[in-house]
């Protein structure tokens, strides 16, 4: 037998295996065929991959998008009450990925969006009011109750697009302020678009994260997309995982601890010492002359109280350093215990005023 088989020969020995197979023949290439292997393969679910939705961002990433975004969904809903004069509520409606041209089909036409730049990542983005939700704002900036959309759907005007330009504006701030927690960036080039075909910022078939937030007043409910192209995020895709969110949320929550320590230091907060008190009536106060004695109804070893501001916080011992008084702190006043140090008057002027 030659060392390399034939095409005819490769032909027939398949054939005849299949065959044996088919009998339930034994033989090497028989068992070969119908090993336990192969059954436990043939036994394995198969998962069908869509090319035309290739998933780029892993569950894990989308999770700590969602993560970073929750925060913004709360500056838009006191950004929104603010706006409006009314609460406004404001949740991530979902999170997911998909193709641009699928997100340019989902907007209505005519449609409130707006393109805009995000440095340093170097990339677009898109922010689309639904239609309801702007036209609330717009009918609430001229004192209406937020729930009078138009009959039929027509772009913005002159007037209503200078009004959503102070949404906007307010809505990307708060953007830039969400992203801080991971990466300072900054907005800009932020451009209104009625007709979401001519919003070329993307690849028909490019990945986009989206982003919805559903937002509810009391007149009216829709939905505020964000959309982030793949290639606006690559990045930092590498920082968008649990670990790293984590590790910056302490960081930031350190370095904010000791930023609110340095304000701290800067701020000039009055402080006085109390020796001693004593209770007179008017009319001696009002007798009172050069020369005459007050008694205090506080002992020589009875500590003085120091007062930062208006507030009881310390007991000390007075003294001198030198040529100057001092005051020697020896305890602390606890918050429940400082009206005991306070008189009338103080309670009254600390507590209701």
């Amino acid at each position: 037998m030659p060392d390399i088989l034939s095409q005819d020969e490769i032909d027939a020995l398949l054939t005849a295996t299949g065959t044996e197979d088919a009998a339930g023949g034994g033989g090497d290439f028989g068992s070969l065929g119908g090993g336990p292997e192969m059954k436990a393969a043939a036994n394995k679910p198969i998962i069908t991959y869509d090319f035309k939705h290739p998933q780029r961002v892993s569950k894990d990433q989308q999770r700590t998008l969602e993560n970073l975004h929750s925060n913004l969904s709360r500056m838009m809903a006191s950004s929104f009450s603010t706006i409006q004069r009314s609460v406004v509520d404001c949740d991530i409606a979902f999170v997911d990925q998909t193709t641009y041209a699928e997100f340019i089909m989902s907007l209505s036409n005519p449609s409130c969006s707006y393109t805009f730049s995000i440095e340093p990542l170097g990339g677009p983005a898109i922010i689309d009011f639904s239609l309801p939700v702007a036209y609330s704002f717009i009918d609430r900036q001229f004192g209406g109750t937020g729930g009078n959309p138009p009959q039929e759907a027509r772009p913005l005007t002159s007037i209503e697009r200078t009004v959503m330009s102070k949404v906007v504006t307010r809505t990307l701030a708060d953007l830039e302020a969400t992203w801080e927690a991971l990466l300072k960036i900054q907005v800009s080039d932020a451009e209104l678009e009625t007709n979401p075909e001519f919003m070329q910022v993307a690849a028909p078939s490019d990945t986009v994260v989206l982003i919805a937030f559903e937002v509810n007043s009391q007149h009216a409910s829709g939905l505020v997309n964000l959309c982030y192209p793949y290639f606006t995020l690559e990045p930092v895709m590498a920082y968008l995982n649990v670990q790293t969110w984590a590790s910056r949320e302490r960081g930031r929550r350190e370095s904010g601890r000791e930023e609110r320590l340095v304000q701290l230091d800067r701020i000039a907060a009055p402080v006085k010492v109390m020796l001693g008190s004593a209770r007179v009536s008017l009319g001696e106060v009002l007798n009172l002359e050069e020369g005459d004695i007050l008694r205090l109804e506080t002992t020589v070893k009875q500590d003085a109280v120091v007062f930062v501001g208006d507030r009881p916080k310390f007991l000390g011992r007075p003294g001198l350093i030198g040529k100057r008084r001092a005051i020697q702190l020896t305890d602390p006043i606890i918050k429940e215990d400082e009206a005991n140090y306070m008189t009338d008057v103080q309670k009254t002027e600390t507590y209701v005023l």
